[in-house]
């Protein structure tokens, strides 16, 4: 699996050319195959109208957090791609969510703002990828994997971020161009995340600014306060934890509500447990979401998880194919169909992180002492 040490010392343009110049034919790869995904579910019908809706989230990062905007610009110089591209190969399952027509686009909202009536409605998604299951056990082990479209494997990557003013230093589970999709910072603050299918998508955040924000805190309730108050476009769920504690977040395009965890084990999937953004999302008929979070629920309930090694291989389970939590629905017919593309597992009290790209299933994870 691809790693990249950004190097501490230097500013976050720098970073995002090193980025760039590191995979430069990867990233434009997986931003070239992302715009065609973008016109093959949801509403787009060409690459233009994808570049468009991209290229209008800029802004929306420029504002929320100038230092991760330079980076993503700093990864388009370096991979030679235009800025745009860059928030595909980032961007793309909450791309594919929103109306391609800019006249129903509007901003999405935050802690501060009036909750929203009337917001684009996009076609919703059809399938290829955007899975994946979430673990909390004992507010010490924080594990998921990342299911998506199988095209996606080759593009996963783990990145090391060094300490610097904003915070701590970060590990993160990735794929080359983007700039970060869950980890564990210095602090030992971690971030999970689920994507769900969101029916009023809005014009807000790069999500991975998102998570990549969150990590610049050292306490959990510090990054709980971020992701509530994040512009952020369409369904996702986050998982924030420290130590001490952790909290649960579905968002979709105009919704942040915090689920309830309880307290020992937790799990997540991809529909909504909150009814306010249930109404607000859909779970596609291809979708393993309800199986997979039967499974796990009671995986977990008849025995705890031990250690790091435990969490990885009920990760890896597949038990119940091809509806497991590690599972692969591609086949040469359908190249892009959801496989399970990487995982991830944190040990928030130790610092020690697995991580791993592809079907995890019987495959020994890379690991790293934070």
């Amino acid at each position: 699996m691809r790693v990249l040490e950004l190097p501490g010392g230097k500013s976050p343009r720098e970073w995002g050319r090193i980025h760039g110049e590191s995979f430069r034919g990867e990233i434009r790869a997986l931003s070239q195959l992302r715009t065609y995904l973008c016109t093959k579910v949801g509403g787009f019908k060409t690459a233009e109208q994808v570049l468009v809706a991209a290229r209008a989230h800029l802004p929306v990062l420029e504002h929320y957090h100038a230092g991760l905007s330079a980076e993503l610009h700093g990864i388009a110089e370096g991979a030679a791609v235009t800025p745009e591209e860059i928030v595909v190969a980032n961007h793309y399952t909450d791309l594919r969510d929103l109306d391609p027509d800019p006249a129903s686009w509007v901003p999405a909202p935050t802690h501060d703002a009036p909750e929203l009536a009337g917001a684009a409605t996009g076609a919703g998604a059809q399938g290829l990828g955007g899975d994946g299951c979430s673990i909390l056990y004992d507010n010490r082990i924080l594990a998921q994997t990342w299911d998506m479209h199988a095209t996606a494997i080759p593009y996963v990557m783990v990145l090391r971020v060094p300490e610097s003013a904003d915070g701590p230093a970060a590990t993160l589970l990735s794929v080359t161009g983007c700039l970060g999709m869950a980890g564990m910072n210095g602090a030992r603050v971690g971030i999970a995340i689920n994507n769900l299918f969101s029916t009023d998508a809005t014009l807000g955040v790069v999500w991975s600014a998102v998570v990549r924000r969150a990590l610049h805190e050292r306490t959990a309730a510090a990054a709980r306060d971020v992701v509530m108050g994040s512009p952020i476009g369409s369904g996702h769920h986050y998982f924030v934890a420290d130590r001490d504690r952790a909290f649960s977040i579905e968002a979709s395009g105009t919704r942040r509500k915090l689920v309830p965890t309880g307290t020992g084990a937790y799990c997540h999937t991809n529909h909504s447990i909150d009814a306010d953004v249930a109404a607000r999302s859909k779970v596609p008929a291809t979708s393993t979401t309800y199986d997979r979070m039967s499974w796990l629920a009671a995986d977990l309930q008849r025995e705890g998880i031990r250690d790091l090694d435990d969490a990885w291989r009920r990760l890896g389970s597949d038990e119940g194919w091809p509806r497991s939590i590690c599972t692969n629905m591609a086949t040469p017919e359908s190249p892009h169909g959801a496989a399970t593309c990487g995982a991830i597992a944190m040990n928030l009290a130790t610092g020690e992180l697995y991580a791993q790209q592809g079907f995890i299933h019987n495959v020994a994870p890379e690991k790293w002492q934070l």
